[in-house]
């Protein structure tokens, strides 16, 4: 077998990918028609988060400590993993949503970052906590740009053009990446 397909197995990606654009695509019919664009940003932002969810289970190997004692430079594939992740997740939100695609795609950046921070945190099974945690307050919350710390708090569901949200978005995205590829999973 191939290095490629062989990682993609022990990441349990075959099985992932087909539950991850499921989810996507059933979070975003649950909004279809809506006229509402606040509405159609919240369902993409669940949509990307619930996507990353499914797919952040194999940011980790079954077996930590077979990864940590195989001779495996893990923090490019790592990184590669996770972004691709984010790339396919939010690609898929872009073409069957119409939100703003500014406004999914740093949602991907920012969701892909909490759910490898998760994985790095807490281990691979848990790696939709985070995402999930921080999308739902979207929901309930309106997006509002002052004071600033409320901006940073709904960051996925702030306006295309929103400088907080998108630096928010970079930081919990670039950090989170950063610590997965460095730690692993626990």
């Amino acid at each position: 077998m191939r290095p490629l397909v062989l990682y993609l197995r022990s990441r349990q990606v075959p099985l992932a990918l087909p539950g991850s654009l499921l989810a996507v695509v059933a979070v975003v019919m649950t909004s279809a028609g809506a006229l509402n664009p606040q509405r159609q940003v919240i369902t993409a932002c669940l949509a990307v988060a619930a996507g990353l969810a499914v797919l952040g289970q194999g940011f980790g190997g079954v077996d930590p400590e077979l990864d940590r004692t195989a001779a495996v430079r893990w923090p490019p594939l790592r990184m590669v993993h996770a972004g691709v992740a984010a790339v396919l997740v939010g690609g898929v939100t872009v073409m069957v949503s119409t939100a703003p695609a500014g406004v999914v795609l740093r949602a991907a950046l920012g969701f892909v970052g909490l759910a490898a921070l998760a994985a790095a945190l807490f281990g691979r099974q848990l790696a939709w906590t985070l995402p999930v945690a921080w999308a739902l307050p979207g929901v309930v919350m309106p997006p509002m740009s002052e004071p600033l710390v409320v901006a940073v708090l709904t960051w996925p569901v702030q306006p295309q053009d929103s400088t907080p949200a998108l630096l928010a978005a970079v930081v919990l995205g670039v950090g989170g990446l950063a610590v997965h590829a460095v730690r692993g999973t626990p």
